[in-house]
Protein backbone atom coordinates (compact mmCIF):
# COMPACT_ATOMS: atom_id res chain seq x y z
CA UNK A 1 0.00 0.00 0.00
CA UNK A 2 2.78 2.49 0.52
CA UNK A 3 4.65 2.00 -2.32
CA UNK A 4 1.03 2.36 -3.82
CA UNK A 5 1.08 5.82 -2.27
CA UNK A 6 4.32 6.74 -3.39
CA UNK A 7 4.28 5.87 -6.52
CA UNK A 8 0.63 8.13 -7.14
CA UNK A 9 2.93 11.03 -5.48
CA UNK A 10 5.44 10.38 -7.74
CA UNK A 11 3.10 10.61 -10.58
CA UNK A 12 1.52 13.46 -9.18
CA UNK A 13 4.81 16.07 -8.87
CA UNK A 14 6.11 14.58 -12.22
CA UNK A 15 4.97 17.59 -14.58
CA UNK A 16 6.47 20.00 -12.41
CA UNK A 17 9.91 18.05 -11.93
CA UNK A 18 9.78 17.97 -15.94
CA UNK A 19 9.02 21.61 -16.25
CA UNK A 20 11.84 22.42 -13.75
CA UNK A 21 14.70 20.06 -15.30
CA UNK A 22 13.87 21.33 -18.72
CA UNK A 23 13.95 24.72 -17.77
CA UNK A 24 17.31 24.13 -16.88
CA UNK A 25 20.28 23.98 -19.26
CA UNK A 26 22.14 21.02 -19.22
CA UNK A 27 25.72 21.11 -17.82
CA UNK A 28 28.62 21.64 -19.83
CA UNK A 29 31.13 20.28 -17.80
CA UNK A 30 31.92 17.42 -20.47
CA UNK A 31 34.66 15.85 -18.35
CA UNK A 32 32.27 14.87 -15.52
CA UNK A 33 29.55 13.85 -18.24
CA UNK A 34 28.19 10.15 -18.57
CA UNK A 35 25.62 9.12 -21.38
CA UNK A 36 24.06 5.85 -21.15
CA UNK A 37 21.34 3.79 -22.72
CA UNK A 38 18.41 2.83 -20.79
CA UNK A 39 16.51 -0.32 -22.13
CA UNK A 40 13.43 -0.99 -20.08
CA UNK A 41 11.84 -4.81 -20.19
CA UNK A 42 8.20 -5.10 -21.31
CA UNK A 43 5.14 -3.87 -19.03
CA UNK A 44 1.29 -5.13 -19.23
CA UNK A 45 -0.04 -2.10 -20.73
CA UNK A 46 -0.60 -3.05 -24.79
CA UNK A 47 1.92 0.01 -25.93
CA UNK A 48 4.32 -1.42 -23.05
CA UNK A 49 4.66 -5.00 -24.40
CA UNK A 50 7.64 -4.06 -26.29
CA UNK A 51 9.68 -2.31 -23.57
CA UNK A 52 11.11 1.14 -23.64
CA UNK A 53 14.39 3.09 -24.52
CA UNK A 54 15.34 6.50 -23.08
CA UNK A 55 18.72 7.89 -22.07
CA UNK A 56 20.41 8.81 -19.08
CA UNK A 57 22.47 12.20 -19.29
CA UNK A 58 24.61 12.05 -15.42
CA UNK A 59 27.09 15.03 -14.33
CA UNK A 60 28.52 13.87 -11.10
CA UNK A 61 30.41 17.61 -10.41
CA UNK A 62 26.94 19.53 -10.95
CA UNK A 63 25.14 17.31 -9.25
CA UNK A 64 22.65 15.97 -12.33
CA UNK A 65 21.45 12.86 -13.44
CA UNK A 66 18.30 12.76 -15.55
CA UNK A 67 16.45 10.30 -18.15
CA UNK A 68 15.45 11.88 -21.13
CA UNK A 69 12.33 10.07 -22.20
CA UNK A 70 10.55 10.35 -25.96
CA UNK A 71 8.30 8.03 -25.14
CA UNK A 72 5.70 10.48 -23.06
CA UNK A 73 1.74 10.53 -24.42
CA UNK A 74 -1.77 10.57 -23.11
CA UNK A 75 -4.07 7.79 -23.78
CA UNK A 76 -6.92 10.54 -23.04
CA UNK A 77 -5.97 12.24 -25.97
CA UNK A 78 -9.26 12.64 -27.98
CA UNK A 79 -9.45 9.39 -30.57
CA UNK A 80 -6.31 8.70 -29.55
CA UNK A 81 -6.87 4.59 -31.11
CA UNK A 82 -7.81 6.20 -33.92
CA UNK A 83 -5.39 9.10 -34.49
CA UNK A 84 -2.68 6.36 -33.42
CA UNK A 85 -4.08 3.62 -36.70
CA UNK A 86 -3.53 6.63 -39.05
CA UNK A 87 -0.88 7.64 -37.57
CA UNK A 88 -1.59 11.04 -36.62
CA UNK A 89 -0.60 10.40 -32.47
CA UNK A 90 1.63 13.15 -31.64
CA UNK A 91 4.92 11.88 -28.65
CA UNK A 92 6.69 14.38 -26.89
CA UNK A 93 10.30 14.28 -25.22
CA UNK A 94 10.52 15.19 -21.28
CA UNK A 95 13.09 15.30 -18.91
CA UNK A 96 13.16 13.92 -14.98
CA UNK A 97 15.32 12.68 -12.37
CA UNK A 98 17.03 9.88 -12.65
CA UNK A 99 15.77 8.51 -9.08
CA UNK A 100 12.47 9.38 -10.37
CA UNK A 101 12.14 7.64 -13.59
CA UNK A 102 13.66 4.20 -11.71
CA UNK A 103 11.09 4.82 -8.80
CA UNK A 104 7.97 4.41 -11.67
CA UNK A 105 9.73 1.01 -13.51
CA UNK A 106 9.83 -0.40 -10.22
CA UNK A 107 6.69 0.41 -9.17
CA UNK A 108 5.49 -1.43 -12.89
CA UNK A 109 7.81 -4.61 -11.82
CA UNK A 110 9.77 -3.52 -15.21
CA UNK A 111 13.29 -4.31 -15.48
CA UNK A 112 16.09 -1.37 -16.50
CA UNK A 113 19.54 -1.95 -17.94
CA UNK A 114 21.88 0.70 -18.46
CA UNK A 115 24.75 0.40 -21.40
CA UNK A 116 27.11 3.27 -20.55
CA UNK A 117 28.71 4.39 -24.05
CA UNK A 118 32.28 4.78 -24.55
CA UNK A 119 32.68 8.13 -25.94
CA UNK A 120 34.92 11.35 -26.27
CA UNK A 121 34.28 14.21 -24.05
CA UNK A 122 33.64 16.56 -27.77
CA UNK A 123 31.06 13.75 -28.70
CA UNK A 124 29.35 13.91 -25.33
CA UNK A 125 28.93 17.90 -25.88
CA UNK A 126 27.24 17.13 -29.32
CA UNK A 127 24.53 15.06 -28.32
CA UNK A 128 24.47 17.72 -24.83
CA UNK A 129 23.29 20.20 -27.32
CA UNK A 130 21.33 18.58 -29.18
CA UNK A 131 19.59 17.16 -26.21
CA UNK A 132 19.41 20.73 -24.94
CA UNK A 133 17.47 21.80 -27.91
CA UNK A 134 15.16 18.42 -28.03
CA UNK A 135 13.97 19.66 -24.58
CA UNK A 136 13.14 23.24 -25.88
CA UNK A 137 9.43 23.72 -25.89
CA UNK A 138 8.93 24.17 -29.29
CA UNK A 139 10.30 20.84 -30.27
CA UNK A 140 9.66 18.69 -27.60
CA UNK A 141 6.46 17.03 -29.70
CA UNK A 142 6.84 15.16 -32.60
CA UNK A 143 4.55 12.68 -35.03
CA UNK A 144 4.51 9.34 -33.72
CA UNK A 145 5.50 6.13 -36.24
CA UNK A 146 5.87 2.93 -34.58
CA UNK A 147 7.76 1.50 -36.71
CA UNK A 148 9.73 4.24 -38.27
CA UNK A 149 10.07 7.12 -35.58
CA UNK A 150 9.47 5.89 -31.85
CA UNK A 151 10.80 6.67 -28.33
CA UNK A 152 13.92 4.17 -29.21
CA UNK A 153 14.71 5.15 -32.69
CA UNK A 154 14.69 8.89 -31.55
CA UNK A 155 17.39 8.25 -28.62
CA UNK A 156 19.01 6.15 -30.78
CA UNK A 157 19.53 8.75 -33.54
CA UNK A 158 20.15 11.53 -30.95
CA UNK A 159 23.19 9.43 -29.98
CA UNK A 160 24.00 7.75 -33.32
CA UNK A 161 23.67 11.29 -35.80
CA UNK A 162 26.28 13.38 -33.44
CA UNK A 163 28.87 10.23 -33.92
CA UNK A 164 29.89 11.59 -37.28
CA UNK A 165 28.48 7.43 -38.55
CA UNK A 166 31.12 5.89 -37.19
CA UNK A 167 29.58 3.00 -35.35
CA UNK A 168 29.91 -0.47 -36.64
CA UNK A 169 27.43 -2.98 -35.74
CA UNK A 170 27.75 -6.95 -35.90
CA UNK A 171 26.01 -8.43 -38.61
CA UNK A 172 22.77 -9.71 -37.50
CA UNK A 173 22.37 -13.87 -38.30
CA UNK A 174 18.60 -13.35 -39.08
CA UNK A 175 18.51 -11.43 -42.42
CA UNK A 176 14.65 -12.17 -43.26
CA UNK A 177 12.70 -10.87 -40.24
CA UNK A 178 10.04 -8.41 -40.91
CA UNK A 179 8.20 -5.75 -38.99
CA UNK A 180 5.12 -8.50 -38.60
CA UNK A 181 7.59 -11.62 -37.51
CA UNK A 182 9.63 -8.88 -34.81
CA UNK A 183 6.24 -8.03 -32.64
CA UNK A 184 5.36 -11.50 -33.12
CA UNK A 185 8.02 -12.37 -30.89
CA UNK A 186 6.95 -9.96 -28.03
CA UNK A 187 3.44 -10.58 -28.41
CA UNK A 188 3.11 -13.83 -28.57
CA UNK A 189 1.54 -14.54 -25.17
CA UNK A 190 -0.80 -12.10 -25.45
CA UNK A 191 -3.37 -13.83 -28.49
CA UNK A 192 -5.87 -11.17 -28.57
CA UNK A 193 -3.28 -8.63 -28.70
CA UNK A 194 -1.29 -9.87 -31.60
CA UNK A 195 -4.51 -10.88 -33.27
CA UNK A 196 -5.36 -7.15 -33.03
CA UNK A 197 -2.16 -5.76 -34.63
CA UNK A 198 -2.11 -8.50 -37.47
CA UNK A 199 -5.80 -6.80 -38.32
CA UNK A 200 -4.43 -3.54 -38.34
CA UNK A 201 -1.15 -4.04 -40.22
CA UNK A 202 -1.02 -4.64 -43.96
CA UNK A 203 1.34 -5.75 -46.61
CA UNK A 204 3.88 -3.40 -46.19
CA UNK A 205 4.54 -5.28 -42.31
CA UNK A 206 5.68 -8.57 -43.99
CA UNK A 207 8.56 -7.00 -45.95
CA UNK A 208 12.14 -8.10 -44.97
CA UNK A 209 13.43 -4.83 -43.02
CA UNK A 210 17.07 -3.98 -42.66
CA UNK A 211 19.35 -4.16 -38.97
CA UNK A 212 18.86 -0.47 -38.69
CA UNK A 213 15.03 -1.06 -38.99
CA UNK A 214 14.65 -3.61 -36.67
CA UNK A 215 16.13 -1.25 -33.97
CA UNK A 216 12.75 0.15 -33.43
CA UNK A 217 12.29 -2.12 -30.84
CA UNK A 218 14.57 -1.39 -27.77
CA UNK A 219 15.91 -5.36 -26.68
CA UNK A 220 17.30 -5.50 -30.88
CA UNK A 221 19.24 -1.60 -30.10
CA UNK A 222 20.52 -2.94 -26.94
CA UNK A 223 21.86 -5.67 -28.55
CA UNK A 224 23.59 -4.16 -31.29
CA UNK A 225 24.90 -1.24 -28.81
CA UNK A 226 26.29 -3.76 -26.68
CA UNK A 227 28.63 -5.83 -29.70
CA UNK A 228 29.03 -2.56 -31.99
CA UNK A 229 31.96 -0.31 -31.77
CA UNK A 230 33.13 2.93 -31.96
CA UNK A 231 36.43 4.25 -33.67
CA UNK A 232 37.94 1.27 -33.56
CA UNK A 233 36.98 0.37 -29.68
CA UNK A 234 33.32 -0.95 -27.99
CA UNK A 235 30.70 1.47 -28.16
CA UNK A 236 29.46 0.45 -24.85
CA UNK A 237 32.50 0.68 -21.79
CA UNK A 238 29.81 -0.42 -18.82
CA UNK A 239 26.48 -2.08 -18.50
CA UNK A 240 24.45 -2.40 -15.47
CA UNK A 241 20.89 -3.71 -14.47
CA UNK A 242 19.62 -1.07 -12.47
CA UNK A 243 16.21 -3.00 -11.96
CA UNK A 244 15.41 -6.73 -12.14
CA UNK A 245 12.91 -7.68 -13.68
CA UNK A 246 9.77 -9.08 -12.07
CA UNK A 247 8.07 -12.41 -12.58
CA UNK A 248 4.93 -11.28 -14.46
CA UNK A 249 1.63 -13.05 -14.42
CA UNK A 250 0.09 -13.38 -18.05
CA UNK A 251 -3.40 -12.14 -17.44
CA UNK A 252 -5.98 -13.90 -19.45
CA UNK A 253 -7.15 -11.68 -22.03
CA UNK A 254 -10.84 -13.17 -22.87
CA UNK A 255 -11.85 -16.28 -22.15
CA UNK A 256 -11.61 -17.74 -26.30
CA UNK A 257 -8.88 -17.49 -28.56
CA UNK A 258 -9.25 -15.39 -31.90
CA UNK A 259 -9.10 -19.27 -33.35
CA UNK A 260 -11.90 -20.77 -30.86
CA UNK A 261 -14.36 -17.75 -31.76
CA UNK A 262 -13.55 -18.68 -35.46
CA UNK A 263 -14.96 -22.01 -34.84
CA UNK A 264 -18.02 -21.38 -33.08
CA UNK A 265 -18.48 -18.82 -36.49
CA UNK A 266 -17.94 -21.87 -38.63
CA UNK A 267 -20.76 -23.83 -36.57
CA UNK A 268 -23.29 -21.22 -37.04
CA UNK A 269 -22.63 -20.68 -40.71
CA UNK A 270 -22.51 -24.09 -41.68
CA UNK A 271 -26.20 -24.71 -39.85
CA UNK A 272 -27.60 -21.98 -41.78
CA UNK A 273 -26.27 -23.50 -45.03
CA UNK A 274 -26.96 -26.72 -44.13
CA UNK A 275 -31.21 -25.51 -42.82
CA UNK A 276 -30.64 -23.10 -46.25
CA UNK A 277 -29.48 -25.89 -48.85
CA UNK A 278 -32.00 -27.79 -47.46
CA UNK A 279 -35.11 -25.28 -47.57
CA UNK A 280 -33.75 -23.57 -50.65
CA UNK A 281 -33.87 -20.29 -49.12
CA UNK A 282 -31.74 -17.70 -48.11
CA UNK A 283 -32.56 -15.94 -44.18
CA UNK A 284 -32.40 -12.67 -44.06
CA UNK A 285 -31.79 -12.04 -40.78
CA UNK A 286 -28.46 -14.19 -41.23
CA UNK A 287 -27.69 -12.24 -44.46
CA UNK A 288 -28.02 -8.97 -42.60
CA UNK A 289 -25.73 -10.14 -39.42
CA UNK A 290 -22.72 -10.93 -42.01
CA UNK A 291 -23.21 -8.22 -44.49
CA UNK A 292 -23.50 -5.36 -41.88
CA UNK A 293 -20.68 -7.28 -39.72
CA UNK A 294 -18.50 -7.15 -43.35
CA UNK A 295 -19.34 -3.64 -44.29
CA UNK A 296 -18.85 -1.99 -41.01
CA UNK A 297 -15.61 -3.86 -40.56
CA UNK A 298 -14.78 -3.00 -44.63
CA UNK A 299 -15.85 0.78 -43.98
CA UNK A 300 -12.57 0.38 -41.37
CA UNK A 301 -10.45 -0.67 -43.39
CA UNK A 302 -11.34 1.58 -46.52
CA UNK A 303 -10.61 4.72 -44.24
CA UNK A 304 -7.18 2.64 -43.62
CA UNK A 305 -6.01 3.35 -47.14
CA UNK A 306 -5.47 6.58 -46.28
CA UNK A 307 -3.66 5.97 -43.05
CA UNK A 308 -0.44 7.58 -42.72
CA UNK A 309 1.63 4.78 -41.75
CA UNK A 310 2.68 3.14 -44.54
CA UNK A 311 2.23 -0.59 -42.48
CA UNK A 312 -1.91 0.27 -42.73
CA UNK A 313 -2.47 1.78 -45.53
CA UNK A 314 -2.77 -1.24 -47.81
CA UNK A 315 -4.16 -4.45 -46.36
CA UNK A 316 -5.10 -7.92 -48.22
CA UNK A 317 -7.68 -7.96 -45.69
CA UNK A 318 -9.93 -5.06 -47.11
CA UNK A 319 -10.90 -7.88 -49.67
CA UNK A 320 -12.72 -10.05 -47.01
CA UNK A 321 -14.54 -7.26 -44.87
CA UNK A 322 -15.59 -4.15 -47.32
CA UNK A 323 -18.36 -1.87 -47.49
CA UNK A 324 -19.60 -3.50 -50.96
CA UNK A 325 -22.64 -5.48 -48.67
CA UNK A 326 -24.27 -2.50 -47.29
CA UNK A 327 -25.02 -1.43 -51.03
CA UNK A 328 -26.90 -4.71 -51.69
CA UNK A 329 -28.19 -4.93 -48.05
CA UNK A 330 -31.23 -3.80 -48.55
CA UNK A 331 -32.32 -5.31 -51.71
CA UNK A 332 -30.94 -8.88 -50.04
CA UNK A 333 -33.51 -7.99 -47.17
CA UNK A 334 -36.75 -7.00 -49.29
CA UNK A 335 -35.51 -9.56 -51.74
CA UNK A 336 -36.44 -7.72 -54.87
CA UNK A 337 -34.27 -8.07 -58.36
CA UNK A 338 -32.92 -11.28 -57.44
CA UNK A 339 -31.09 -10.99 -60.67
CA UNK A 340 -29.20 -7.59 -59.55
CA UNK A 341 -28.18 -8.78 -56.81
CA UNK A 342 -27.31 -11.97 -57.37
CA UNK A 343 -24.49 -10.01 -59.92
CA UNK A 344 -23.91 -8.47 -56.09
CA UNK A 345 -23.15 -11.90 -54.25
CA UNK A 346 -20.79 -12.72 -57.42
CA UNK A 347 -18.90 -9.89 -57.41
CA UNK A 348 -17.81 -9.74 -53.45
CA UNK A 349 -16.98 -13.89 -54.04
CA UNK A 350 -14.53 -12.31 -56.93
CA UNK A 351 -13.13 -9.96 -53.92
CA UNK A 352 -13.02 -12.41 -51.19
CA UNK A 353 -10.49 -14.83 -53.87
CA UNK A 354 -9.06 -12.13 -54.41
CA UNK A 355 -8.23 -11.57 -51.26
CA UNK A 356 -6.77 -15.42 -50.26
CA UNK A 357 -4.39 -14.27 -53.23
CA UNK A 358 -3.33 -11.58 -51.08
CA UNK A 359 -2.67 -13.65 -48.11
CA UNK A 360 0.56 -15.11 -50.08
CA UNK A 361 2.00 -11.28 -49.92
CA UNK A 362 0.61 -10.54 -46.35
CA UNK A 363 0.49 -12.66 -43.63
CA UNK A 364 -3.62 -12.58 -42.69
CA UNK A 365 -4.40 -14.65 -38.90
CA UNK A 366 -5.68 -18.34 -39.62
CA UNK A 367 -9.12 -17.34 -37.83
CA UNK A 368 -9.80 -14.21 -40.50
CA UNK A 369 -9.15 -16.67 -43.37
CA UNK A 370 -11.81 -19.37 -42.00
CA UNK A 371 -14.10 -16.82 -41.35
CA UNK A 372 -13.94 -15.43 -45.10
CA UNK A 373 -13.64 -19.26 -46.67
CA UNK A 374 -17.13 -19.29 -45.05
CA UNK A 375 -18.40 -15.87 -46.46
CA UNK A 376 -16.88 -17.27 -49.84
CA UNK A 377 -19.34 -20.46 -49.27
CA UNK A 378 -22.16 -18.34 -48.38
CA UNK A 379 -21.88 -16.42 -51.26
CA UNK A 380 -21.55 -19.54 -53.31
CA UNK A 381 -24.52 -20.79 -51.61
CA UNK A 382 -26.79 -17.29 -52.62
CA UNK A 383 -25.68 -17.88 -56.19
CA UNK A 384 -26.98 -21.55 -56.45
CA UNK A 385 -30.24 -21.18 -54.53
CA UNK A 386 -30.85 -18.05 -56.67
CA UNK A 387 -30.10 -19.64 -60.18
CA UNK A 388 -31.99 -22.57 -58.51
CA UNK A 389 -35.61 -20.38 -57.95
CA UNK A 390 -35.18 -19.00 -61.11
CA UNK A 391 -35.38 -21.80 -63.11
CA UNK A 392 -38.25 -22.74 -60.99
CA UNK A 393 -40.13 -19.74 -61.66
CA UNK A 394 -39.51 -20.20 -65.61
CA UNK A 395 -40.99 -23.52 -65.90
CA UNK A 396 -43.69 -22.45 -63.69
Amino acid sequence: MKKRVLYIIIMCLLPIIQITVEAQSVSHNTDSIQISLLTCSPGKEIWAQYGHTAIRYKDEKAGQDIAINYGLFSSDQPFFILRFIFGLTDYRVGAEPMDMFIAQYSYEGRGVIEQVLNISPRDKELIRKALEENLKPENQVYRYNFFYDNCTTRARNIIVDHLHGKIIYPIIKNQNETFRSLIHEWNKNYEWSQFGEDLLLGINADKKVSQSEQQFLPDNLRRDFAKATYNGKPLVIETHELLAPQTSVIESEFPLSPLEVACIFVIICTIMMVISNYKKKMYWVWDTILMLTAGLLGIIYFVMIFSQHPCVSLNAIIFFFNPLPLFFLYKTIKNTKRQESNIWWKIWGVLIILGFIGAFFQHIPTAILIMALFLLLHCILHIRLDKSVKKINRNE
